[in-house]
């Protein structure tokens, strides 16, 4: 069936979907244009983060929706939000939430990147040299949620992998974490540093369960009083690197403040979902109009998604 032919979304449950750069190893601009027209063309809107909070705890329950919705969500907070993405946004009248590393933002005085952004290379530009220029400055994100095409959220303080076992020999994994132990003869195991316990090498040991929670809970409290500070206005809303996340995690991220907790998990997202493990959609470079359709069409229908995400592994 062609994206065109499909049945209208529904508007039992909320579809979350997840991006981070658009170009570059991205999906692509026509992809992502074409996309956000299917929407606008079949009457979906965009729900803003106090919309989507209403539809969880049920003040406005999924059956109160006047229409098809969807939240677009973008991680990392990479500067095609202003190059690429907000015009598309503009067009439709659309608005989006970006999940920001305070640690990643860009300086006013360090030039920005105007051409399409390599989230991995960006990344290990940051992690080998200290380099920022493929994300947002503070003032061109403030500027961005000014005008309300753009939420923020957090993402965490430092969106880094970090030692979770002694190092041991064997191959170093291609990943952009592991870049410093390139070229050596043993590494340790990496792990986002919001995800669990890490290794303590001076002392041999793990983190306790107790010393995790009170370093997230730090972390991510300073992550939410940054981006209030440089926004002027409240942030309560986190994403979790890489999607991975922990009971201890949540506890802590409750008690630094945040109350809608996003996840990479599939399912629906309805009246009494739990905020603290909210379904989002990752869209991939790879995926054509017809999938992005059927995915909308299926996550926009409680019943359905429940289904089908149960048959996920």
């Amino acid at each position: 069936m062609s994206p065109s032919a499909r049945p209208a979304p529904g508007r039992s449950s909320v579809p979350v979907l997840c991006y981070h750069n658009i170009g570059g190893n991205g999906v692509s601009e026509e992809m992502f244009a074409a996309q956000m027209a299917w929407l606008a063309d079949r009457g979906v809107r965009t729900l803003r983060l106090e919309e989507l909070r209403s539809v969880v705890d049920g003040g406005k329950g999924a059956t109160a929706l006047d229409g098809p919705r969807v939240l677009l969500t973008f991680d990392d907070g990479f500067r095609d939000l202003l190059t690429r993405i907000a015009p598309v946004l503009r067009r439709h009248g659309f608005s989006a939430v970006s999940f920001v590393v305070p640690d990643r933002v860009r300086p006013e005085d360090e030039e920005g990147e105007d051409a399409p952004i390599i989230a991995d290379r960006a990344h290990e530009a940051f992690v080998q040299r200290g380099e920022r220029r493929a994300w947002l400055s503070w003032s061109e994100l403030r500027g961005l949620v000014d005008e309300g095409v753009l939420e923020a959220g957090s993402h965490s303080l430092h969106h880094l992998m970090f030692p979770v076992s002694a190092p041991s020999p064997g191959p170093v994994p291609d990943h952009w974490a592991y870049a410093p132990w390139r070229g050596k003869a043993e590494a340790p195991r990496l792990a986002p540093d919001t995800a669990g316990p890490l290794w303590l090498a001076e002392q041999g040991r793990a983190e306790t369960a107790e010393e995790f929670k009170a370093r997230l809970e730090e972390n991510l409290a300073t992550s939410k009083r940054i981006l209030e500070s440089k926004l002027d206005r409240e942030v309560a809303s986190l994403a979790w690197p890489w999607g991975r996340w922990s009971a201890d995690g949540v506890d802590a991220a409750r008690a630094a403040g945040f109350d809608l907790l996003f996840t990479l998990e599939r399912g629906p997202l309805c009246s009494g979902t739990d905020a603290s493990r909210l379904p989002r959609l990752e869209v991939r470079r790879r995926k054509g109009l017809g999938w992005f359709a059927s995915r909308v069409h299926i996550y926009s229908r409680a019943v359905l998604a429940r289904l089908y995400s149960a048959t996920r592994f």
